[in-house]
């Protein structure tokens, strides 16, 4: 089960909706400032550790930096073992697997991205590109970009439909919602808001 709480900051639970939050339960937040993800037990509010993707700013304003820059979005694979995180300024989706806090690869995409999220089926990863007018897909197993999919300008966030037939598409600067159908990854309709 995966809650998103807000931008940057999930909760990964293995408990039923029933069961209270256990110390194998993680929250995962994205620091734009630090550049980092940070790892709590939900329990006792306790920071468990950092994965560093970047430094802190200012210190990230040089043209010889090489790490992630305003580190941002989160979204978890329908298991829950991969974290897809989006980095703003530097655009690129890191993958790291929650169950080591390992990074398995990052993919750059185009200028800032915004939110990552996973297909039902987990098998790709769905990135905004919010300073473009595409979706950016990305083969899980792979971790390549496969396609681009055009949309209005400035995609903000993506919701599958429960059964996967359908992704939504919210624009950031257009006041319209695009769905999209994903066997084809054709925008099969916009409506305006």
């Amino acid at each position: 089960m995966k809650f998103s709480l807000l931008p940057g900051l999930l909760l990964i639970t293995s408990a039923a909706a029933a069961q209270a939050v256990s110390h194998r339960d993680r929250v995962y937040t994205a620091d734009q400032i630090s550049n980092t993800v940070s790892v709590i037990d939900p329990v006792d509010n306790k920071l468990l550790g950092q994965i560093v993707l970047g430094k802190p700013q200012p210190d990230l304003l040089s043209a010889l930096y090489k790490g992630q820059a305003l580190v941002h979005g989160l979204g978890a694979s329908p298991d829950h073992k991969l974290l897809a995180v989006v980095s703003v300024g530097s655009n690129n989706v890191t993958f790291i697997e929650t169950a080591t806090n390992a990074i398995r690869g990052s993919v750059y995409v185009g200028r800032a991205p915004h939110e990552a999220t996973f297909r039902p089926d987990g098998k790709e990863a769905w990135i905004t590109v919010r300073g473009e007018d595409y979706l950016s897909v990305i083969d899980v197993a792979t971790l390549r970009e496969t396609r681009r999919v055009p949309v209005p300008n400035g995609p903000g966030q993506i919701a599958f439909s429960p059964d996967g037939q359908r992704a939504f598409v919210c624009s950031s600067f257009s006041p319209e919602l695009a769905v999209v159908d994903v066997a084809t990854y054709k925008v099969i309709k916009k409506s305006p808001w």
